[in-house]
């Protein structure tokens, strides 16, 4: 019967190996997700901002458009990438990332298809709204 030390530390070996694996697969799409990341707050920006021209919220819906298309060709990858790995956590982060920042670049691209970007009121929470009035 094996003690107790040595099962813990043959299972936190086995997480060690199991994070380095998880590591090494995702290593090509982090720095990236990084980036996307920073590029899809600036484009969010300008698309709400007040002092943005129309054409500047235009190209900035058009460049979101073709983020989009990168993330989810790149977010395929990921998928293929990990089809065979065992489950970690480190890939469900990922894959939930790629599937937030898709989301946002859609509502991103979706705002000038449906009206002018919402006045600063319409986006702040209950509480910010009553110490306005």
């Amino acid at each position: 019967m094996q003690s107790y030390d040595t099962t813990r530390q043959r299972n936190a070996q086995i997480s060690v190996l199991e994070q380095r694996r998880a590591n090494d697969t995702l290593r090509p799409f982090i720095g990236a997700l990084q980036g996307w990341n920073a590029k899809a707050a600036r484009l969010r920006a300008l698309v709400d901002s007040f002092y943005s021209s129309e054409e500047d919220r235009a190209l900035a819906r058009l460049e979101s458009g073709a983020l989009l298309a990168e993330i989810r060709r790149r977010h395929t990858e990921l998928h293929a990438a990990i089809k065979g790995e065992p489950p970690h956590s480190r890939l469900d982060d990922a894959d939930a990332a790629f599937r937030r920042l898709i989301d946002q670049l859609q509502i991103v691209s979706a705002r000038g298809l449906s009206g002018p970007p919402p006045t600063q009121a319409a986006t702040w929470g209950v509480h910010q709204q009553d110490e306005q009035n």
